[in-house]
């Protein structure tokens, strides 16, 4: 190895799947407690709008590893295991070559066949990343296997029967020292003392949560009282006027009751408690979040390793009046967490300026001093992260869903506007001015005023700039044709089709 990449930074890439970026106590939040990811904030730089460029799981995670837009890889689809796409130099991938030791720990949802070119270690946590034909392929489920707990495993869809169906939140039957967040910390502590310390590291560490279910394990429950919680100011928008002035399907959907995503609360206490099983999860994240940086102190590792903590993409959280996602691309979705500590980088400072996922990668390649791939959609903001320049003058975030009434979707947000287009509903979209209305209430998209009128023409064109070449290469369709494919799948029949371990072996589909 030579002096050069001995002197290389570690990168300590922390993600986690559905956070709303305003529930960290750093960001502001009255409620939640993070005090791990406030300290990190505290020595470093938080980027306070910081925006995803897909807002579902897979496709959004595909973007931000290989710094390129969803519609230049072509992949909107969600069930990537079958995916057949080449891997275009993710960024472990890249770092691999480099000389760096890479890991992934926890979620991938990302192309099987990249991961497998990119990390020296893996250890999955989540059954998007199973073989089809085994879930024990998956290093948690066999934990549960081993441990007498996978009839237990409540992270997928779950049977009518069950007191988190119809997207509730419930208490586990898991207890805590074999949740899925003390797992991932306990395998990120393991690979950190018994890496190679000649060898600069990059580490993925990745938590499943606070994406749904929302099912914190009964140790973990009394940290939020749900009566004493404060909810967002827009809960108005669902709870009082049903999504009024909002597109039609909109209305027509959020009225016709409970029927998947997002959960929509029968009153504000309903709320209130989902919203406490939604923080736990957070909190609990934050605890192994702190065990793994208390390591790189205790080791010396600390300063010199650049951490970032991101999530793919938001969670109402209660904006709006709902939980979850995957209605519209709202701010509270669209927006993520984002902490940068870095050798040399500012401590304790904010920046405002607009940036997106697609720039974490070559941000990343630059703080570490390697190269910047030139096939990069993303561009690095290391000078604006250090208060030297301001961000970009627009993000878009581009949706496809297949087979519904927002099928397509895109959204644009400048520093003062967000707009959101429905390619099926041209004449039905939302346009939000942030200056009179940041909790997206009001929509303007049909009002009269020229001034407004031009402002939006003005940022579809941003749009049809931006997406002018839009192409899929694995799409909703695609996950459906996956899925099919294996009929009697175990790995899907529990994830996704409500069947129990004991059921798969009794049936012997493993």
């Amino acid at each position: 190895m030579s002096d050069t990449t001995a002197k290389r930074p570690n990168i300590l890439w922390i993600m986690s799947d559905q956070h709303n970026a305003s529930c960290i106590g750093a960001a502001g939040h009255p409620d939640v407690k993070t005090p791990n990811l406030d300290a990190l904030a505290a020595d470093g730089v938080m980027a306070t709008r910081a925006y995803c460029n897909n807002p579902i799981c897979g496709p959004s995670r595909c973007s931000m590893i290989t710094g390129l837009y969803p519609h230049t890889i072509g992949i909107t689809g969600n069930n990537l295991s079958d995916c057949p796409i080449p891997n275009p130099l993710t960024l472990p991938t890249h770092l691999r070559n480099l000389g760096y030791q890479t890991a992934m720990i926890g979620k991938g949802h990302e192309v099987l066949s990249w991961d497998q070119q990119a990390y020296e270690h893996i250890r999955y946590c989540d059954l998007t990343d199973a073989d089809p034909s085994d879930p024990r392929s998956v290093h948690y489920f066999q934990y549960l296997v081993d441990q007498g707990l996978a009839d237990d495993f409540d992270l997928g869809s779950l049977p009518p029967n069950h007191p988190g169906s119809g997207m509730r939140g419930f208490v586990s039957q898991i207890p805590a020292e074999h949740c899925v967040e003390t797992w991932t910390g306990n395998e990120s502590l393991a690979f950190l003392e018994n890496k190679d310390d000649d060898k600069p590291f990059f580490l993925k560490m990745s938590f499943q949560r606070p994406h749904d279910p929302y099912a914190p394990s009964q140790e973990q429950m009394g940290q939020y009282d749900p009566d004493k919680l404060n909810l967002p100011e827009n809960i108005c928008d669902y709870l009082e006027r049903r999504f009024a002035g909002k597109p039609q399907f909109q209305q027509d959907y959020v009225n016709a009751g409970q029927r998947g995503y997002p959960y929509r609360p029968l009153d504000e206490a309903d709320l209130k408690l989902q919203l406490s099983y939604h923080l736990t999860l957070i909190t609990e994240i934050d605890k192994q979040i702190g065990r793994v940086i208390d390591h790189l102190k205790q080791t010396g590792e600390y300063e010199n390793t650049i951490i970032v903590y991101l999530a793919d993409h938001g969670d109402f959280a209660g904006e709006h009046g709902l939980m979850l996602k995957n209605l519209g691309i709202y701010e509270s979705i669209h927006r993520v967490p984002m902490i940068f500590h870095y050798p040399g980088g500012p401590k304790n400072q904010k920046v405002n300026g607009l940036m997106q996922l697609v720039d974490v990668y070559p941000t990343l390649c630059d703080m570490a001093g390697v190269p910047i791939p030139e096939h990069l959609d993303g561009d690095s903001r290391v000078t604006m992260l250090n208060g030297k320049e301001p961000g970009m003058d627009h993000v878009v975030c581009e949706w496809d869903f297949g087979g519904n009434d927002q099928s397509t979707v895109f959204a644009v947000r400048t520093e003062r506007y967000r707009l959101v287009y429905y390619l099926d509903h041209p004449d039905d979209g939302e346009f939000y001015d942030h200056n009179e209305d940041p909790g997206e209430i009001n929509n303007l998209w049909a009002t009269e005023d020229v001034s407004i009128q031009m402002t939006r023409m003005q940022l579809i064109q941003l749009i049809l700039n931006h997406v002018g070449r839009f192409k899929r290469a694995w799409s909703i369709a695609d996950d459906r044709a996956a899925f099919a494919k294996y009929p009697d799948a175990p790995s899907y029949h529990i994830h996704k089709w409500k069947m129990k371990w004991s059921e798969a072996v009794e049936k012997g589909l493993v």
